[in-house]
């Protein structure tokens, strides 16, 4: 949700969504012809599911489009994702692509790390764009690969700092220059680990600015069955730079338009690899790490 609007954060990599057309940003206004007004996400995620190989049809509204309201029907399918994926580049650069923070993340990403510290790379771009988010402790060992066991966040409660976690990863990639490719579809856990870097002054942030999703939240059930979420505190960076509700200021701010997805055009990653191998320059109050 974001000002009560059904917000996409991110439709998953090769998704049923992704496919159909659904980007980070868009607004849901309706399902199957019924008005999204009120709607929680759990009432939202119980509409747009079911059975594999019938169809849904979202209504859009997308800021900026030629044609800002249009309707998207999208085919069910189960959905199978590997959330990491690494490849090496030129100039030896590695780059690591993280979708989702969820159960597979953890194990992939230490595979990941593990492969490229054996090939001595020069730099590294992790890419969370579009990356929605999931379990915190897997967003401390992420983190922890660059900050070792620092502050990774804070929680703060009723104005209070209540507690501080640290990095779990082992500071493999510590010293190694780092930029961190982040947009409007990077939220929760994706913010958390961009945050502690960018804070440490470990790695350049690029691209555009995040969601904006840092609350803590809880469940109250009440005597009529129903059931209510309250946001009970907020993450903060190790800095306490807010998170929830104002999201991450890229150290660059480069735009990827629709025109450049539908040329397969990618001036983020771009300018990520030109930072690494030296073709293109970088802000003057960050070093990408070094």
């Amino acid at each position: 949700m974001r000002n009560d609007h059904l917000t996409i954060i991110a439709p998953l990599p090769e998704s049923p969504a992704e496919k159909s057309g659904v980007k980070s940003g868009d607004l849901i206004t309706a399902v199957d012809s019924v008005d999204t007004t009120g709607w929680s996400v759990e009432e939202a995620v119980s509409k747009i599911r079911g059975e594999k190989g019938t169809d849904v049809v979202l209504s859009i509204y997308r800021e900026k489009a030629d044609k800002p309201s249009f309707d998207v029907t999208i085919m069910r399918d189960e959905i199978q994702i590997k959330s990491v994926k690494s490849e090496e580049l030129d100039h030896g650069i590695i780059k690591i692509d993280v979708t989702n923070f969820n159960e597979d993340t953890r194990a992939g990403f230490d595979t990941a790390v593990r492969d490229a510290a054996q090939k001595n790379p020069k730099g590294i771009i992790l890419d969370l764009r579009g990356n929605p988010g999931g379990f915190l402790d897997t967003a401390l060992f992420m983190a922890g690969e660059w900050v070792g066991e620092d502050v990774v966040v804070k929680e703060r409660r009723q104005g209070e700092i209540v507690e501080t976690l640290k990095g779990t990863g082992h500071g493999r990639f510590a010293g190694i220059s780092t930029v961190v490719l982040v947009n409007g579809g990077s939220a929760s856990a994706s913010e958390i680990v961009a945050g502690a870097l960018q804070d440490y002054g470990l790695a350049m942030i690029v691209g555009e600015k995040t969601f904006g999703k840092g609350s803590v939240q809880d469940y109250v059930n009440l005597p009529d069955g129903s059931a209510l979420k309250v946001t009970i505190a907020e993450w903060l960076t190790p800095k306490e730079h807010t998170i929830n509700g104002t999201g991450l200021e890229p150290d660059l701010v480069i735009e990827r338009t629709t025109a450049d997805y539908e040329q397969q055009i990618d001036p983020q990653l771009d300018r990520a690899i030109g930072i690494l191998d030296g073709t293109a320059p970088a802000p003057a109050k960050d070093k990408a790490g070094e």
